[in-house]
């Protein structure tokens, strides 16, 4: 039995051990790379637990098309569990080279990217996974997270289409993960600027919302 063989063995048998009967009833065929079983799975998981299959799939050598549907959904929805159950940023590197998300032919091949934070430094900020191509977005989470005395704080940062792990659009938020954090990133615009772009977006996510 090949090693990732024998660790599929071995995560099935925890797996059988401590998921509820609706989740497993997803996970072996997910685990065969069965794509619609995959992202059945990643639906009906706690939460709690998305991130370490996630990890044990990629161990496992999931078939890349499952697997990069799981992965898919748990990050949109749950990476702080799946950053959490990787435990480095080189597990994760992996994991998204694994995965091979194609990327949008209409990206340059320098992208411009923003990072909007709050109660963070820059070099903490800097450090942060999720960017975006839209200013307005970052502008939006630097502002909105920034209650009760936070510092908001965006950055700005170009960097190579190659260095791009992920790129989605499913929440409108033109999101770009990054594995490897910019080699540059400087302070883009003050924190008036700042809220003006926040209200602005904040007006637009409400419309939306109202004629969807």
């Amino acid at each position: 039995m090949s090693a990732e063989g024998l660790y599929k063995a071995r995560a099935l048998m925890q797996l059988s051990e401590i998921c509820a009967p609706y989740e497993w009833e997803h996970v072996e065929a997910a685990f065969d790379g069965d794509v619609e079983a995959a992202i059945s799975l990643s639906v009906a998981l706690n939460n709690s637990k998305r991130g370490a299959v996630a990890v044990a799939m990629w161990r496992a050598k999931v078939k890349p098309d499952a697997f990069r549907e799981y992965f898919a959904s748990v990050w949109e929805h749950d990476h702080r569990h799946v950053i959490a159950a990787a435990e480095s940023r080189r597990t994760l590197g992996h994991m998204f080279r694994y995965a091979a998300f194609p990327m949008p032919a209409e990206l340059p091949d320098v992208v411009t990217l923003w990072r909007g934070s709050s109660w963070l430094t820059i070099a903490e900020a800097k450090k942060g996974y999720s960017w975006t191509t839209d200013r307005s977005t970052a502008c939006w989470f630097a502002v909105r997270f920034a209650q009760a005395g936070g510092r908001p704080l965006v950055l700005r940062a170009d960097v190579a289409k190659s260095d791009i792990a992920l790129f989605t659009n499913n929440r409108s938020e033109s999101e770009a993960v990054l594995i490897r954090p910019p080699a540059a990133a400087v302070v883009d615009g003050n924190v008036s600027d700042w809220t003006a772009a926040y209200l602005l977006k904040e007006a637009s996510i409400r419309q939306n919302t109202l004629t969807a």
